[in-house]
């Protein structure tokens, strides 16, 4: 097969009847194959091929196939990015809610905290008296040791 005849058959048979982008069998069925071409018009160009060589299967330029799958491959792209960004205004409003809950959160803490400082503050005036009381009734026992006995005689 002449290199002309590679040339026509890829040209009109390439997206027509192989379909875009890198083929992995030809229509017989058998598994494509990369060849790489040693004519003078594309020395060294790769090529995929069926391996029975007929006229009428595969041939596809490898940087045909290639070119076929990054340009099918923009509005993918276009829609990830799309994608991203609505994922992004997606986790910054969530990430404000969260940093609005955090800052109540820290709030809240703060006013248990004093909350905490208070009750110990009355708890600490608390025992004060309660000792203070108990010092009073104690003196005025041991102070004033007639007067109990006088109540007890009397019952009250």
């Amino acid at each position: 097969m002449s290199s002309n005849s590679e040339n026509s058959i890829a040209s009109t048979q390439s997206v027509s009847r192989w379909g875009r982008g890198l083929p992995s069998k030809c229509h017989c069925g058998l598994d494509v194959v990369i060849y790489t071409s040693s004519s003078a018009k594309n020395p060294g160009r790769p090529y995929f091929r069926c391996p029975t060589r007929l006229d009428d299967h595969l041939f596809k330029w490898v940087e045909d196939g290639t070119y076929e799958v990054v340009v099918d491959s923009w509005p993918k792209l276009a829609g990830f990015d799309s994608e991203l960004s609505a994922a992004k205004s997606e986790v910054s409003v969530e990430l404000e809610a969260l940093q609005a809950m955090v800052k109540e959160l820290k709030e809240e803490v703060m006013r248990s905290e004093r909350e905490n400082q208070k009750w110990k503050l009355m708890i600490k005036l608390c025992c004060f008296c309660l000792a203070f009381i108990i010092i009073v009734i104690v003196f005025g026992i041991l102070m004033f040791p007639k007067i109990n006995e006088q109540r007890l005689f009397l019952g009250y």
